[in-house]
């Protein structure tokens, strides 16, 4: 990386750090847990493509995508992105066919549990109390060599559905 684009980005992030708009601002936390699995397993490399499928997916509709893998105690966070001025957590959920049923169908309760919960830690965190919150979920089918299936289901829990959140 030469000089001046190491310049810009860093001009960038003091910039965002002093700036009034607490999403700009929350883009530059860093997560120290924040990994991506090196897991030759098949299972994983399927996950890994589907949220690959996901990315350019949320990217074409026109949503920024703050962060991804973000790990926590409770689980992961697959993505937080900003859609205007909310932001939104999104679980990424793919399959090789719908033959058991389809991906969002295993987002059980317990899951939107663990959700809400990292959520809340992630806008303790970021400091974004005021900012309004949603709950995504993308279902990929993904068929071995065939073109990726994607249901985006926007709001697709509410935190006051799944009671009182504690961290």
């Amino acid at each position: 990386m030469t000089f001046w684009r190491r310049w810009y980005k860093y001009w960038q992030q003091i910039r965002s750090q002093w700036s009034s708009d607490p999403l700009e601002r929350c883009q530059w936390v860093k997560f120290p847990s924040v990994r991506q699995s090196r897991s030759d397993k098949p299972k994983d490399q399927l996950a890994r493509t589907g949220e690959e499928a996901a990315a350019q997916y949320l990217i074409s509709k026109g949503y920024t995508i703050l962060h991804r893998n973000i790990r926590f105690p409770e689980g992961e966070l697959d993505f937080v992105a900003q859609w205007e001025k909310t932001v939104i957590f999104i679980e990424v959920k793919t399959r090789k066919s719908g033959q058991f049923g389809q991906p969002y169908q295993s987002v059980s309760e317990q899951k939107q549990h663990r959700q809400a919960a990292m959520a809340n830690r992630f806008i303790s965190i970021c400091r974004l109390w005021r900012i309004p919150v949603r709950f995504d979920v993308i279902s990929i089918i993904l068929p071995p060599g065939g073109i990726p299936q994607i249901e985006h289901i926007e709001n697709a829990f509410q935190v006051r559905d799944i009671g009182t959140v504690r961290c």
